[in-house]
Order: C-alpha cells, then structure tokens, then sequence
C-alpha cells in the first residue's frame, strides 16, 4: 500500500488516485471524475523494477480491477528508447484478452513530459501499443503545455498543468510537512491520464460489456477538436480530425457516456502482416529523401476480413551514427501522413534502431487496402557516416466494418449527444462475459534476484573448492608412492572376513593396493574350508592406466608367491566360470 515518507517524493500515485476517486460532498480538497470507483494500489516504482514485477502489475487481480491508470514510462529525457520487455508486452495482450471477464482491462497511459527535450511518444513502447489508451495533456486554456510530446499513436487529451502562471490540477496528496492532504499543484501527462481513466470508468458505468476497442473507438468517436495555433489538424479518408499535438481531441465526459450508452461492440480485431522487407539501403541527407512502399491487396485482406484501420505499426531495423537525425514518415493509401520517427536533437546514439515499432492511429476509420508508403531522410551532417536502412516489416489492425459502418456509426454517436439515452431508462443488452479464473503469479523481486545471485556464486565456489581439493588429492596420492622398491615383492594379506573371488563374482568388491613398481605383486589370500586357497592377483599394463584383475583357484602355496602389483582404483569387470583351473583375465 502507499505510504508516506519524509521527503515528500511518494505522493505521486495518491495524486492520482484522488483524481479518479476522491469523496464528494466532504467540503475537502477536490472530487474525482468517478467519485464512486474504488481504488487499488499496485506499489512497483519505489525501487529497481523487472520485467516480471511490471507483468504481475498489469494483470493484478485483472477479474476485479476494470482499468489501469499508468502515469509513468521511459525516461522523457529526449534519447530514449524503451517500452514493455518480453513478459510486460505478453501481460498487456493477455490483460486486453481475458480481463474483465473476456471484455478487456482498459490501460490508460500518459504519453509523456518530454516536449522540451524534442521527445516523441512513439519512442515509448507504452504509448505506442495497440493496447493502451494514450493520453496527452493541455493546459487550461487549450494550449499545448511545454512538456508535452508530440505523437502519432496519441488518441486524445485532457486538462493539466500549464505554465507558472496557469493553474495546475487539485487532488488528493500526502504530506508529513504541510498535514494538509491536499494539493494545487499536481502536474503534466501524469495528471492527465488519471482524468480520462474516470472518464472510461463513467463509460463501463453506464454500459459494463465495452470492450477495450469499444473504448478506443468511441474516444475517436468523440473526443473534440478545438482550435490551437500549435495544433495542426488534417481530416483523414474517414472523416476524422487529428493532430499530432493533441490526437484526436480533448476528451468529453458527456459525450463519452452518452455515447457508450448505445453503443454496440466492434467486429472482432483483424490484423495483417506483411513480409520482412529487406532493403539494405543508404539514407540520404535532406532534401533528398529514401521512398520506401509496400501494396496491400484484396487477397492479402481476405484471410482476415479487414476491411477498416484502427492502428497501423511499422517495425524498422536501421543503422547509423546518430540515431537522432532520423526522420521517419508514414503515408496511408488514403494519403494521410503520419510523423512517426521525429528527430530529437538529443538522440545521439550510434546504434540505431534494431526491430523497434512505431505506430499511428491517424488513418483510423480509412480502408485498409492500398499502397503504404515510408518516407527516411537524414537531417544530420555530411561529415558522418550514412545510415543503412536494414529491413521493415507493415502491421495493420482493423475490423470486417466497412467504410460505410463507419459512416453509420459516427451518425449514430452524434444523434446520441442529446442526452435522451442516458436520461431514460434505455439500456442495450449486455452479455454476461466469460467466467475466467486468475491464476496464481509470482514476482522476480530484487530480494529475490539478489537470492538468486547468491546461490549462483556459492555454487560457482563450491564447485571450484571441490576441483581443486580433487586434484590436490591426486597430487598427494601420488607423492605417497614409493617408487624406489623396484623389483621388490609386495605381499598383502587379506583382513578377517573380507571378500574372496567367490564373493568378488557377486559384489565385485576390491579393495585398493599400494603401488611400489611396474613389477611388484600385490596378493590377496584367503582359504576356503575345503583347504583351497584363494588367489587374487592385480597386475599392472605397462604404459597404460589400465588395471586387470586375475584369479586362480589353487592349492594352498607352500612358498610365498610373487606377481607383479598395480594398484586398481578402476572399476573392475569380473566374470569367473566355475571349475576353471587356469588364470583369467578381466580387465
């Protein structure tokens, strides 16, 4: 659970919160957009975050928490790149698939405070994913604040913070100094993705079955264009505005449930995805520009039934010496541009970009087939090497709707707008969703990395404390011989009650034997009650390791025997046949 701290840097999240949920009607402080939602707490940013820690966040009791409020990402310093690893990208498509009992965990993110830096969204793989709801801020006259970043994959914004001059956002806080909890002074794209988290739970309030693309498309559907000397507007194929300051428009409480309220589920998702491209070729320094194209046709659709866009993905592979004088643009068949690389004066890393994706959401609504078209160019200076561009492969998600649906359906949104719906007792029929169970899920802490750790190097240790006695014992085994009783006889007598042949053939049991030369005899004698004696002779191969084992039953000698002597700490294979008089060999 959150917690206070004496620095007063731990508010963040209760910031939030306040914004989405806070009490009405108690004379403090301020009201959230959904005052009658519940909150959950998932505490992952007050220390070193994994893969897996991220992954269990985002499917976190995913049956009983509807939407997930995310006011964080990659560093908005203007070079990075980063987004979700392996198991948050997996955990965000299957909170998108089996959330909300089949209809889909709705994430909302913030799509970044990186706009004095030239930073872009699309450089953040939260913000850029088909299954987030990305959300941009402006100040409260409508103006594009100075932090915020300009995007492609934005779909809208909502009220925050401007300049010093301008007011901020008011909300819950946590603070041991001031003991007010409450502040004016809540901030960014952190404070705007919480507002439009309460805007998407009016919506599920007013109609519980919307899926996560029903929340996307009645976003598109609503969100308001006004006008911005810094936003540049451009209507698609479809009918709607974008911009890549403000998305789709500032978001609308009363338009969003209204439309919710009649609105019906969108066809299933379909998706194409064409071959690796691979081009291997050089980027040119502007004006001059590197025109790229792949034609989607009729029968590439066919499989899918895609007939409509909603969000567009092109995965690049590109090398060169400074990443940042890339520009990279993005031209539906419609025409629709699309900025989806800027150049960030910033980037200045020299090994490109390997298999990253950028993504639109401008030709939303437009239909699908058609040549899609990249335009790179290199900004940068003559004197540095010349980019490559490697490989590109298009990815393409859209529904069976047809340009006409989509015609209809915006006429629909607008005759909602009068409030009529959502005053009556009108409602649509809402399945019942699919009854999906959580599993249990474990998280790869920093305790436990470093448990982890810590058993790896003690194994390491042991092993290597293990060698090193081994062969320091090899070593001492082998100083102890006494090789200078060459041609000497070594006798050895067998201890009371130890193992003849006889019993050798069932449990080959050995016992080792001092080596004193290549010529000795080692004897083990032993009686058998039919006054039979009992011989077992170890002999040493010359220039070789290898050990035999030789037995003989015979008489009881009348005189010492000598044989010559090796001592065996090989296994031995024994294999006497009964009545045998000669000597056997076994090796």
């Amino acid at each position: 659970m959150p917690r206070p701290d004496g620095y007063s840097d731990n508010h963040h999240g209760t910031r939030c919160a306040g914004e989405i949920a806070a009490v009405p009607n108690n004379s403090f402080c301020a009201v959230g957009v959904a005052y009658g939602s519940r909150i959950a707490g998932i505490r992952v940013l007050d220390g070193p975050l994994t893969d897996s820690m991220e992954a269990i966040a985002f499917n976190k009791h995913y049956q009983i928490n509807d939407i997930y409020s995310c006011s964080w990402g990659p560093d908005d310093d203007g070079k990075t790149v980063d987004g979700p690893h392996q198991l948050g990208k997996a955990a965000l498509q299957h909170g998108v698939i089996a959330g909300r009992k089949g209809f889909g965990s709705i994430f909302v993110v913030a799509s970044g405070n990186g706009g004095q830096y030239d930073d872009n969204c699309n450089y953040d793989g939260y913000a850029n994913s088909i299954y987030t709801v990305t959300i941009g801020a402006v100040n409260e006259a409508g103006e594009m604040p100075f932090y915020a970043e300009e995007c492609a994959s934005m779909l809208a914004v909502t009220f925050s913070s401007g300049d010093k001059q301008m007011r901020s956002i008011v909300t819950s806080d946590w603070d041991l100094q001031k003991g007010t909890g409450c502040t004016e002074g809540h901030t960014g794209t952190s404070a705007a993705a919480p507002i439009a988290a309460g805007m998407v739970a009016l919506m599920l309030q007013v109609r519980p079955c919307l899926t996560w693309r029903d929340v996307q498309h009645i976003i598109v559907f609503t969100a308001t264009k006004y006008e911005d000397h810094q936003a540049a507007w451009k209507t698609n194929g479809a009918g709607f505005n974008h911009s890549h300051q403000h998305g789709f428009g500032l978001l609308n409480a009363w338009r969003l449930t209204n439309a919710a309220k009649v609105w019906e589920s969108v066809p299933y998702l379909a998706s194409y995805v064409s071959p690796v491209l691979k081009e291997n070729k050089n980027i040119p320094l502007v004006p001059h520009v590197l025109e790229l194209s792949w034609n989607v046709t009729t029968a590439d659709l066919l499989l899918s039934g895609m007939r409509t866009l909603e969000h567009v993905g092109v995965t690049v592979s590109i090398t060169h010496p400074r990443r940042g004088n890339l520009q990279i643009q993005l031209f539906c068949p419609s025409g629709m541009s699309s900025l989806i690389g800027a150049t960030r004066k910033l980037d200045a890393d020299p090994n490109g970009f390997t298999e990253w994706t950028f993504s639109t959401v401008r030709c939303w609504g437009e239909n699908a087939e058609g040549a899609y078209r990249i335009l790179v160019t290199d900004v940068g200076e003559e004197t540095l090497k010349r980019g490559v561009f490697q490989t590109w492969q298009l990815t393409l998600y859209g529904s069976s709707w047809t340009p006409e649906d989509v015609a209809e359906r915006r006429r629909l949104v607008e005759e909602s707008q009068g409030g009529q719906f959502l005053n009556d007792n009108f409602s649509l029929p809402c399945p019942p969703g699919l009854e999906i169970s959580e599993q249990d899920s474990y998280t790869i802490t920093n305790n436990t990395l470093r448990t982890l750790m810590l058993l790896g190097c003690f194994a390491v240790f042991w092993s290597l404390y293990y060698t090193v006695e081994l062969y320091l014992s090899r070593i001492s085994s082998s100083s102890d011989l006494d090789l200078s009783c060459e041609g000497s006889s070594c006798i050895l007598s067998r201890r009371q009650g130890s193992s003849g042949p006889r019993q050798l053939e069932a449990g080959l049991e050995t016992e080792s034997l001092p080596l004193c030369g290549s010529n000795d005899v080692a004897v083990d004698y032993e009686e058998d009650e039919d006054n039979v004696g009992h011989v077992a002779l170890y002999r040493h191969q010359p220039s070789t390791t290898q050990f035999r084992l030789m037995v003989e039953n015979r008489p009881k000698p009348q005189n010492n025997a000598i044989f010559d002597l090796q001592d065996n700490e090989d296994t031995v294979r024994h294999d006497t046949r009964d009545g045998d008089t000669n000597l056997n060999e076994y090796g």
